[in-house]
């Protein structure tokens, strides 16, 4: 009988104790790439790459062969946002429209680290250099280029091909200059695959790789060569 009661009164303190910790239920936060929010679910186009660490919400329109790279944000919560094909927009950007209206954003263009666009439009080609800001209602035309840490006021336009710097247009851009922007977007558009297809990798490429690297550690090429194995070892004559 005793031992009944103590058990009994070890139970009730037991409850009692933990009423006064509070609940021991952790809440999951599960972070994911691409989250629907209200109606609205993200279009992402089957080529695009969305880095794991980045986050696209709400409505939000990615066509064919454009990049949301690591901790990149494009918020479509409270206005719409459209990129278009071969855009890419880069490591710690934010695409967060908090007024009225949609965000436009061209093919290949380029938002660069760390900048942020608020409800603009974005030609074709432009570049938006790192850490730069786009204010509300600002226009960027065809091939312009914003330089890193600029400001580009609301509602102001910036000419096609122009260089913009600091808070202002300071002249047109050369063909040399144009070209190797152009050049940067190409290659980040290329970079997208090599990074997709290591973040995308199932369980088997996984354990293929993991197959590989003790393969390397245990034998080297001459070594199968002198076997007569390197022919049949596909992966091997890779190397």
């Amino acid at each position: 009988m005793l031992s009944s009661a103590l058990r009994s009164l070890g139970a009730t303190l037991e409850k009692a104790g933990q009423a006064l910790a509070g609940s021991s239920r952790e809440v999951l936060s599960r972070h994911r790439e691409v989250m629907a929010l209200k109606s609205h679910a993200p279009s992402i186009h089957r080529t695009c790459f969305v880095a794991p660490s980045a986050n696209v919400v709400g409505n939000v329109k990615l066509a064919e062969k454009s990049s949301i790279w690591y901790g990149a944000i494009v918020r479509g919560d409270l206005a719409s946002i459209s990129i278009g094909s071969m855009s890419s927009i880069a490591d710690k950007a934010t695409i967060s429209p908090m007024g009225e209206g949609s965000v436009q954003i061209g093919n290949r263009v380029l938002v660069g680290q760390g900048a942020v666009v608020g409800v603009a439009t974005i030609h074709d080609d432009a570049v938006i250099g790192m850490g730069s800001t786009i204010g509300d209602r600002a226009v960027i035309e065809s091939g312009a280029y914003i330089a890193p840490g600029s400001v580009v006021a609301s509602g102001t336009v910036v000419p096609k091909a122009k260089l913009f710097c600091g808070e202002q247009v300071l002249r047109d851009l050369t063909p040399a200059e144009s070209a190797r922007l152009a050049s940067s977007v190409e290659s980040l558009c290329f970079l997208r695959l090599e990074h997709a297809a290591e973040v995308y990798k199932d369980v088997i490429d996984i354990e293929q790789d993991k197959s590989d690297a003790k393969w390397m550690e245990e034998r080297s090429l001459d070594y199968d060569s002198s076997l007569g194995l390197l022919k049949n070892n596909e992966r091997a004559q890779v190397w």
